[in-house]
């Protein structure tokens, strides 16, 4: 797939975070592949590949290993433009998420917001779905950060935990200072988690007149094209692969497709279901191996895989290498 993109929003604040510890904010800009430019205006985009060496630079030589979540701890609706506002004025904090959930792609390709509710409990995660994408980490900490401060805004409520898919950094009280409830690293998502019921509080202040004239604003947000048929499908494999939740029929409904006609769809740009199933689920692999403790074991489990060795046996298929020697090789320390 084609590198991704992301509107800049947070990412305004990367420069005075950077300035007040010292360091050029050009400098490190222009290591990352991004214009200073660029970063004071919220609207404009950047590559997606580049936005996370933002973070990942930013983190390495400001020497503040939570630099992703500082860059998010900040921010709330406001940084999401016009999709933010539409988020304010929901009638419930469910719907607000829904509201970023399906018109996140308007303006980022490359990460994914995502709610899924089990049995009583809601996730409310982020995932990135780039395949070079360096430093997902930091932007994976930053997102959660504002999804956090977005659900204290808007309906006053917190999690009863957050999930982080990364290692714990040496120091992780600022990560415990922010959210100020239970942080389990060495997850398999990155995501909120709350009783299902908090889905129906509402959100304080919603105008439904308000509202409704901003949907009509969204849906013409910077008229982006219709992602391919493949990258729609991904971002929600992305999303689903943790809850075992991959049928083709439910992806097919989810995208308002027939099945045959998604497989049809899915021919024309010269890949298939069962390609990128087999290819998310391995770049979803790659990423925990590099980035957690999980065991070999633990993230076959995770993806859903019916036991270690069937996951060791694809992932070999399309890395050359068992996962266990993958992770030995440091192959994923350049993303």
């Amino acid at each position: 797939m084609s590198h991704g993109w992301q509107r800049v929003g947070a990412l305004s604040d990367v420069p005075t975070l950077v300035r007040e510890r010292g360091l050029d904010p050009e400098a490190l800009a222009a290591d990352a592949g991004v214009a200073l430019a660029d970063l004071a205006d919220r609207e404009a985009r950047v590559p997606f590949p580049a936005a996370c060496r933002l973070l990942a630079l930013g983190a390495e030589r400001t020497g503040c290993a939570h630099f992703g979540l500082l860059v998010g701890a900040a921010n709330g609706t406001e940084s999401l433009g016009v999709v933010g506002q539409l988020m304010r004025q929901a009638p419930t904090w469910g719907r607000a998420l829904l509201d970023l959930v399906e018109n996140q792609h308007r303006y980022v390709r490359g990460g994914v917001p995502y709610l899924m509710v089990r049995d009583g409990t809601a996730w409310a995660g982020y995932a990135v779905y780039e395949r070079q994408a360096p430093g997902a980490e930091h932007m994976e900490d930053g997102s959660i950060a504002i999804g956090f401060n977005l659900m204290r805004e808007l309906c006053g409520a917190v999690p009863e935990q957050v999930l982080l898919a990364r290692g714990a950094p040496a120091d992780p009280a600022p990560y415990r200072r922010h959210f100020g409830v239970p942080v389990t690293f060495d997850a398999s998502q990155t995501a909120l988690v709350f009783p299902s019921a908090m889905l129906d509080l509402p959100v304080k202040g919603a105008d439904a007149a308000l509202r409704a004239a901003l949907a009509e604003r969204v849906s013409d947000y910077w008229a982006v094209e219709t992602p391919r048929t493949s990258d729609q499908l991904v971002r929600l494999l992305r999303s689903r692969i943790i809850f075992g939740d991959v049928r083709i029929d439910d992806l097919a409904e989810a995208l308002v497709m027939h099945p045959r006609i998604l497989e049809r769809a899915l021919r024309r740009e010269e890949t298939s279901f069962r390609a990128l199933l087999a290819q998310t689920r391995v770049d979803i692999a790659q990423r925990l191996l590099v980035g957690t403790r999980l065991s070999v074991t633990e993230i076959a489990a995770a993806l859903a895989y019916s036991d270690t060795s069937a996951f060791t046996n694809a992932f070999r298929r399309l890395c050359g290498a068992s996962p266990r020697a993958w992770r030995l090789s440091g192959r994923g320390s350049s993303g």
